[in-house]
């Protein structure tokens, strides 16, 4: 999720414990221990940037680290205080922020590694976006009220309670939703006959009503939109090749299995010119009408697959994970 959301998430569980002894300083300290995963980031110019992105949302991430972190940063805080609170609400409000945190990043699509160092599988439940104002807005509400307007401790502690339980509702309206898209995709899927593999439903940018549908068959993809406003009778499927022979050849390179790992058994592989390009599909297009269009492939090159070679492509698209919001706003509309 969004940094932002993320601190205002930390900020909000970390107060809820803390709030009555240290007051709006929750907030800050909730804040940064929300943030605190995400810093991750800062060893990306140690790593090749394929290797990058199984680093990312991995350790930090996992239940072992909010395990621990909750730990050393709970007696820290009690030590700086000079004890005159309980270390375990130290400790439990810290772990709830850095859990939370994780719980959060499950619900989107880019994968969370929760059982680092255990296991290195991605867990993700693909039932929001990164950016989701919505969601964003009910933690900001209740955090500016909590943070600008003076308050007694019951009133307080209220506000933090009705914050969470308003933002948690909207995340359980995020899975009705996605589940009303499925079943129409299957509905879909079933009418024309299609023989696939497996299907991901994916949430689309700012906003919970228009969802991609990935179908995945032995010769490639099918993809498609469905808002639960649509007008249309049937989903617009479009179908995309994808060139698998040459996945044997790809997994033979520690880069190739560290990009296939992060596609989550989606991805789209395609030759053009003298470059082979691997596609993490499993955010779906950046259009929404007409052929699928996608950023940010892998690419190596044909006479060549030396590890230098991989190259993670970030020129095609600048602007973020849309290429026509005019688009977005039709097809959430169901046009």
């Amino acid at each position: 999720m969004d940094s932002l959301s993320q601190a205002l998430l930390g900020a909000s569980t970390f107060a809820l414990v803390q709030h009555k002894h240290i007051g709006k300083s929750s907030l800050v300290i909730g804040a940064l221990a929300g943030t605190l995963p995400d810093l991750d980031v800062l060893l990306a110019p140690f790593f090749h940037e394929v290797a990058f992105i199984t680093v990312h949302r991995s350790f930090s991430h996992s239940i072992l680290f909010a395990i621990l972190g909750s730990l050393f940063f709970g007696y820290l805080a009690h030590k700086m205080t000079r004890f005159r609170y309980r270390l375990k609400d130290w400790t439990w409000a810290f772990f709830l922020a850095f859990f939370t945190h994780s719980l959060l990043d499950w619900c989107t699509t880019y994968g969370t590694k929760m059982l680092c160092p255990f296991h290195g599988h991605l867990f993700s439940i693909n039932s929001i976006h990164v950016i989701e104002p919505i969601y964003t807005a009910i933690l900001l509400l209740g955090v500016g009220l909590f943070f600008f307007k003076s308050m007694t401790i019951p009133q307080r502690d209220k506000v933090l309670r009705y914050t969470l339980a308003f933002s948690t509702l909207y995340l359980c309206w995020t899975f009705v939703s996605k589940g009303m898209a499925n079943r129409q995709f299957v509905k879909e899927i079933q009418a024309r006959n299609i023989t696939y593999e497996k299907m991901l439903v994916s949430p689309t940018p700012f906003n919970t009503l228009l969802w991609n549908g990935i179908i995945k068959t032995k010769q490639g993809y099918y993809f498609g939109s469905y808002s639960l406003l649509d007008s249309r009778e049937h989903i617009d499927l479009q179908f995309v090749k994808s060139d698998n022979e040459w996945l044997p050849e790809i997994q033979k390179f520690k880069r190739g299995r560290q990009y296939l790992e992060f596609t989550q058994d989606f991805p789209l592989v395609q030759v053009d010119q003298n470059m082979v390009k691997i596609y993490a599909i499993k955010f779906g297009p950046v259009n929404y009408f007409g052929k699928p269009e996608f950023v940010y492939p892998l690419c190596i090159p044909l006479d060549g697959t030396a590890t230098q070679a991989f190259k993670i492509d970030c020129d095609q698209q600048k602007g973020g994970p849309v290429k026509d919001y005019q688009q977005l706003l039709k097809r959430i509309k169901g046009i």
